[in-house]
């Protein structure tokens, strides 16, 4: 998807600004075709037998929730990189019995939603895929296009699904893993990875990052080239916490004293907090240090470090919180459970509410820290418990204890042990927050042939301009 639309570099010097070129190309759709044709059909990709594959002309009639559009028929066509009302010639990259996945080539006639990218790396780097199109325009017909799937697969009423949550567009992510290349120390690569590729692309800035956050990238990549240890750097993490950010170099060795003080000056400057991270994941402070803080709703934080798993839109997150507290209506006298509980990003305000809370989580660190943090906030209503859910046994003993209300917050592998196992311990109510809608709507047809109904749903856009989509669902037992 990267790859898409390709133009050389040599080819932009002396034009127009990027600016400029926004402007007239979003309300003009014969530029929006140019810069489509100048962009498309460089690569050809081939088939298992070595042999291009042929291609087709189509016109796409729908997007789906991942941003493909789709030309429906027996079978279904999805095309990376083309828009509703586009007509493209298209190459097949995979084809199934009654699906094919493919990718636009040329664009004949463009949407007047195409744009130009913001980002200058767009058409290599392998992060946001849907910058060519207009963000409004792309939430409206994902979420359409997943409110659709549910209908279908799921039978859910029109009326169950609610109102998109949006954020700040385009900077919204607080947090983010650099790769480096630095096998040649004079020339360092540092940024992001290409599209189906481990090569790194060199990023000067990144227009999704939050400041300061942002604008550290090309400048760090200089502080390092010429650094012999710089050999050494696994990645770099960049986190922006609401008290402070930290830059956290994982290193296999041991670093140059001149390197570690000219990238610690180079961050203090940026108001960033220096860390060094050793190959067994220990991390240091380098000069001085303060534990990240970042607040969530009813009063409560967080403190993550830089490996920790936390949501990286802190406006879409906090409104996350809020719908599901609403939701889920906590009340003093009740058990609830939240189930990979992560930091006590939905426990602690669930906690707040008196109820008496069990958080369950994978990772024992994340436990340990997670106690030590509800404990610095005063709160005490909490049994945090370090378990694997995927595992049967674990998840039928900790319902034994019996719970009115559960909030699930799995990975994108979906909860499917627990919804088999809830189904018969049957609590009268469920939030399920999924990044995953494919194995949500599986884990939900358990729920649903289990004796629930699917009162309320609907996406979260927690990850703008790309092809992920967050989603929320509330389930009742039915009355028997």
């Amino acid at each position: 998807m990267a790859n898409l639309f390709k133009q050389s570099r040599t080819k932009q010097k002396g034009k127009t600004s990027h600016t400029q070129r926004s402007a007239r190309i979003k309300g003009n759709a014969g530029a929006n075709a140019q810069v489509a044709g100048l962009r498309f059909g460089k690569s050809k990709k081939t088939s298992d037998n070595g042999e291009s594959q042929k291609s087709s002309t189509v016109t796409i009639e729908d997007l789906d929730w991942m941003g493909h559009g789709v030309v429906r028929g027996n079978p279904m066509v999805f095309v990376e990189g083309a828009l509703v009302g586009e007509t493209c010639d298209i190459e097949v990259l995979s084809s199934k019995k009654k699906v094919i996945n493919a990718k636009a080539t040329y664009i004949h006639s463009a949407s007047d939603e195409r744009q130009a990218p913001f980002c200058p790396v767009f058409n290599e780097c392998g992060g946001c895929q849907l910058q060519h199109i207009n963000p409004d325009t792309a939430l409206e017909q994902r979420d359409n296009a997943l409110k659709v799937m549910m209908e279908r697969q799921l039978a859910m009423k029109p009326n169950v699904w609610q109102a998109p949550l949006v954020g700040p567009r385009p900077q919204y992510r607080r947090k983010a893993r650099l790769a480096i290349d630095a096998r040649d120390p004079d020339h360092i690569k540092l940024g992001f990875r290409e599209a189906n590729s481990s090569r790194v692309v060199n990023v000067e800035t990144c227009p999704i990052l939050v400041d300061p956050l942002s604008h550290i990238i090309g400048p760090l990549r200089d502080t390092l080239t010429g650094f012999e240890s710089a050999r050494h750097i696994g990645h770099i993490s960049l986190i922006a916490a609401d008290n402070t950010s930290h830059l956290v170099i994982k290193h296999t060795k041991a670093l140059e004293s001149e390197l570690i003080d000219t990238v610690g000056a180079l961050a203090k400057a940026c108001g960033i907090e220096l860390k060094l991270e050793n190959k067994q994941g220990q991390i240091r402070s380098v000069d001085y240090g303060s534990a990240m803080v970042m607040h969530t709703v009813e009063g409560c934080s967080i403190s993550p470090s830089a490996n920790d798993f936390i949501q990286i839109n802190k406006v879409v997150n906090e409104k996350m919180i809020n719908q599901a507290l609403r939701w889920l209506d906590p009340r003093a006298n009740e058990r609830i459970a939240d189930w990979f509980s992560g930091l006590g990003n939905f426990t602690l305000p669930i906690a707040k509410s008196g109820a008496q809370v069990q958080a369950v989580e994978g990772v024992a660190e994340m436990v340990r820290r997670a106690q030590e943090n509800a404990q610095q906030q005063g709160i005490d209503n909490v049994e945090w418990l370090h378990l694997d859910l995927a595992d049967k046994a674990n998840v039928e003993a900790s319902l034994q204890q019996g719970f009115d209300k559960i909030l699930l917050d799995p990975s994108r592998e979906g909860a499917l042990t627990v919804c088999h196992a809830l189904v018969k311990a049957l609590p009268k109510t469920i939030v399920y927050v999924s990044c995953n809608p494919s194995t949500f709507s599986r884990d939900a047809k358990v729920l649903i042939d289990g004796g629930y109904e699917m009162e309320k749903a609907g996406i979260a856009e927690m990850f703008p301009f790309t092809h992920h989509m967050e989603m929320m669902a509330l389930f009742v037992r039915k009355q028997q």
